[in-house]
């Protein structure tokens, strides 16, 4: 009986933190802020879990936004786009050795700035997949409540500073699936429903990073490649971007910034100094005429995959482009950050342990 109580009362904290979010998300569209979806959402189950009221979002949420959302880009890689993307691979391994860059160049800064020791220094300034960087740290021995808090404050500040930049930055670009270009039939619909979770665990099993989404992806994109045209149901993508703003909003807990205020200050500020760095390498990047100046933002942003992602598809701005670069990024992140790692103590640029 009490166990039964308890996932009630489980289950009724999901909901009301659910509905939080889409009262948030709906306020922020018709207030017509910026990606309203995402950042209402993030903002209404931020309040709900400071009020002591929210939940954690169940791990089936997450995947659920994420092979939503890959199936959506998928949909996007017809063949044209294909040799458009595969054009630019050179500036793919450009922006992979950049973020491998960013996080050797700022390892130093956030162990000095926040006193950690070298593995939680340098997992917590790694440009990769946040869940796999947080697994990888504990593997060699980092704090890993410390490197999630980090990741949770660097994808939050480049969500919402990158969605503004987007708003604000006036750049017109023509959508690869036109609003005019009929959603899924209910036939593929119900195909995809099936096929878009089973590639997901499919990846997920070859230890894909961001599996739940780069498999769906990959399968979309295969029915984009053969010849369909189609479009994600607007309604669908709506859901899943409230389900992205909860699993941002629900790291805004009391216990989250009482716990580490100088880790948290620290993360913030090498975030925002590497979101400086990366709108240098955008304009260049668009110097060359290969890419726009936002396009080439949100693929060097040190963003999530999956957010970077929603945000080029709401605005009409490169969406397989920016995927693509984060693909190449965050395989080079997870492949590399061990050699990383041992490199960044054995020269000395980052001390094995903090020395005040």
């Amino acid at each position: 009986m009490a166990l039964a109580q308890g996932a009630a009362a489980q289950a009724g904290r999901r909901l009301l933190t659910l509905a939080a979010g889409a009262a948030g998300g709906y306020a922020f569209f018709l207030l017509a802020v910026p990606l309203p979806w995402v950042l209402g959402s993030m903002m209404g189950v931020a309040v709900a879990m400071l009020l002591g009221a929210g939940a954690r979002q169940p791990i089936q949420g997450r995947r659920a936004a994420q092979v939503t959302i890959g199936t959506a880009l998928g949909l996007t890689f017809t063949q044209d786009i294909i040799r458009e993307v595969a054009s630019l691979g050179h500036w793919m391994l450009l922006g992979s050795v950049f973020s491998i860059g960013l996080t050797m160049l700022f390892a130093r800064a956030i162990q000095r700035m926040a006193r950690l020791d070298a593995p939680t220094a340098i997992y917590s300034v790694a440009v990769g997949a946040s869940a796999e960087m947080a697994l990888q740290a504990q593997k060699a021995g980092a704090d890993g409540a410390q490197v999630a808090s980090a990741h949770a404050i660097r994808i939050i500040l480049v969500v919402s500073l990158a969605s503004v930049v987007a708003h604000y930055s006036g750049e017109q670009a023509a959508p690869y699936i036109s609003a005019a270009t009929p959603a899924i039939s209910w036939q593929l619909g119900v195909l995809f429903l099936g096929l878009a979770p089973l590639c997901g665990w499919l990846a997920d099993r070859v230890r894909l990073p961001n599996a739940w989404l780069l498999g769906p992806v990959l399968m979309a994109g295969c029915f984009a490649a053969s010849g369909t045209t189609a479009r994600m149901y607007p309604a669908a993508l709506v859901a899943a971007q409230i389900l992205i703003g909860w699993s941002l909003g629900q790291h805004m807990t009391r216990q989250f910034f009482m716990k580490s205020p100088r880790m948290l200050a620290s993360a913030a500020v090498v975030t925002l100094s590497m979101l400086a760095i990366c709108v240098l390498l955008a304009w260049s990047l668009s110097r060359t005429g290969a890419i726009s100046l936002l396009t080439a933002f949100l693929a060097v942003a040190p963003g999530g995959t999956a957010e970077m992602a929603i945000i080029a598809k709401t605005f009409g701005i490169g969406a397989p482009i920016v995927t693509a670069f984060h693909f190449f990024r965050v395989i080079s992140t997870v492949l590399l950050i061990g050699w990383v790692a041992r490199t960044l103590v054995r020269t000395g640029w980052v001390r094995e342990k903090y020395l005040a």
